[in-house]
């Protein structure tokens, strides 16, 4: 989709869009100036031993296709997001059609009383 094929709300929309995506985005790590001694990493906690499974789908198995961890795992919330902004595209999109073609209908029906009117009048013209 090219930008001349977009309506002002649907740029406004995805300009939006995109800067709340950078704003989440996680923070990208700059190269300092030659010679500058890197920044001291945090020492990650130490994790919790595992704790003893509390239903069959927690313990260890051998995986199948019917098991949950086999199964897709979830979509990305950046995919939920673009998602998301895909469907109210298309509802915008869909709203505007209807209108066009509201307005459109109306054109049609106010072309068509005025040409009634006229040869309303004249037919009385004709008659006198």
């Amino acid at each position: 989709m090219t930008d001349k094929t977009l309506s002002s709300r649907e740029r406004a929309l995805l300009e939006a869009a995109r800067r709340e995506v950078e704003a989440k985005a996680p923070p990208r790590e700059v190269a300092g100036p030659a010679g500058a001694t890197p920044p001291a990493r945090a020492i990650a906690p130490a994790r919790a031993a595992p704790r003893a499974p509390s239903s069959p789908l927690d313990a260890p198995t051998v995986l199948g296709w019917d098991h949950p961890a086999a199964q897709a795992a979830p979509p990305k919330p950046e995919d939920d997001k673009w998602a998301r902004i895909a469907v109210l595209m298309e509802r915008e999109r869909r709203d505007a059609d209807a209108r066009r073609r509201r307005t459109r209908r109306n054109g049609y029906a106010v072309v068509a009383v005025l040409v009634v009117i006229l040869l309303i009048v004249f037919a009385r013209a004709l008659l006198r």
